[in-house]
């Protein structure tokens, strides 16, 4: 709930009569004033009416707080009346990404004062970066602008790449729908291959041939990470551009599989995961195994010491905040208010939940206060640590 500023002028305005300071008179605020019938009203009085007027206001500023209400500038209320918001997804049309932004426009206005209407577009490129930079150096400042940021993206400046032109920390946060609480990112394979679990692919084994998006991301950041840490036979073939036609490559061969979170799995891959014809080899994002997947193993768990733990909870961060929303730099204060206030109310609509469930798509929010957070916790990681990071990607 959002309410306007209360307007003092025309009710407590200095030197107007005010036939209410009667009532001060014998009352509890000031159990000392007595005035006869006949007295004119005193300094006495008007102090003890600003002081009653300063007590009122106190509690009720308290109370509107206690109860999550934010007081906005009239201004603001009205702004989004009338007007569209524009949310572009970094992502191809048709992934995961793309699915929780359509699923988000269709119910977020409804916590927005004056219910404006969202048109999603996609923007894919370099990994979801050609979209970050848009949004940081080129999208309008105004609120009507928000973006739907690959995971990876936030990390990419501290890697050093050069691709990306903006800087994490300065971003609007309002939200990510999902934190990984009831999903897993995985390595999905065939069901076919003959490779039966992460130890087939140990020196001297067998093979693994896996598929990645061009521009890199989770998919391959964990892959080549595995890779390295569990001294594993995969290939990694590059250069699919997105998520239905990598897929593709795997239902056609081309491929083994790839790296890729259950809930995209389910609705991209619908029949072939309905019908069993996946086999989940390793999951990532959690350092216990996921309830949902209790016979397969975690990265961490397989982490023999402290430093390929740590790379791994850095690989997995962006995890945290799986489906990250957000908006330029230095949008008004009152605007941000409303946008991240309106997110999460979303995320307990039930019409929202409802479809959500039915897409099978997890609904574990965090905040966007939460979600800078976390991009702090980014930022402080050990230059160790990114140096053997960015050695590690740079594999072929």
């Amino acid at each position: 709930m959002l309410v306007s500023p209360v307007r003092l002028s025309a009710t407590f305005r200095h030197g107007r009569r005010n036939p209410a300071r009667g009532w001060l008179t014998g009352h509890r605020f000031c159990p000392t004033l007595r005035l006869d019938n006949n007295s004119e009203e005193t300094s006495d009085v008007d102090r003890c009416w600003r002081l009653t007027v300063h007590r009122f206001l106190v509690r009720a500023l308290t109370v509107l707080t206690l109860s999550g209400i934010t007081l906005l500038p009239a201004a603001a209320q009205d702004f989004y009346r009338g007007k569209t918001i524009n949310l572009i997804v970094g992502n191809a049309a048709g992934g995961g990404y793309d699915l929780y932004a359509r699923l988000l426009a269709r119910y977020m206005g409804r916590y927005i004062p004056g219910e404006p209407s969202f048109v999603v577009r996609n923007m894919p490129g370099a990994g979801g970066m050609v979209l970050t930079n848009h949004i940081y150096s080129q999208a309008p400042r105004d609120g009507l602008t928000l973006g739907m940021m690959s995971r990876s993206n936030p990390i990419e400046p501290l890697l050093g790449n050069s691709s990306a032109k903006y800087k994490s920390e300065e971003f609007l946060w309002v939200g990510t729908p999902s934190s990984y609480e009831d999903d897993a990112y995985c390595i999905v394979i065939r069901a076919d291959s003959p490779v039966k679990s992460i130890a087939d692919l140990r020196p001297g084994g067998l093979t693994l041939r896996l598929g990645g998006l061009a521009a890199g991301g989770s998919d391959t950041d964990l892959v080549l990470i595995s890779r390295d840490v569990f001294k594993l036979n995969i290939q990694l073939i590059r250069g699919y551009r997105g998520t239905q036609e990598l897929n593709l490559a795997i239902q056609r061969g081309e491929v083994e599989g790839r790296g890729i979170g259950l809930t995209s799995a389910s609705n991209t891959f619908t029949d072939w995961y309905r019908e069993g014809k996946l086999r989940i080899l390793l999951q990532f994002g959690h350092e216990t195994r996921w309830k949902g997947l209790p016979d397969v193993p975690t990265a961490r768990e397989l982490a023999t010491n402290a430093d390929d733990k740590a790379l791994f909870e850095l690989a997995e961060l962006p995890f945290l905040m799986a489906r990250p929303f957000f908006g330029p730099p230095e949008v008004p204060a009152a605007q941000a208010t409303i946008l991240k206030k309106a997110f999460m109310e979303t995320q307990k609509d039930p019409d929202y939940l409802r479809e959500a469930a039915q897409m099978q798509l997890d609904i574990s929010p965090r905040s966007g206060d939460e979600i800078a957070s976390v991009i702090k916790r980014i930022t402080q990681t050990p230059a160790t640590l990114v140096a053997r990071y960015k050695e590690i990607l740079g594999s072929k």
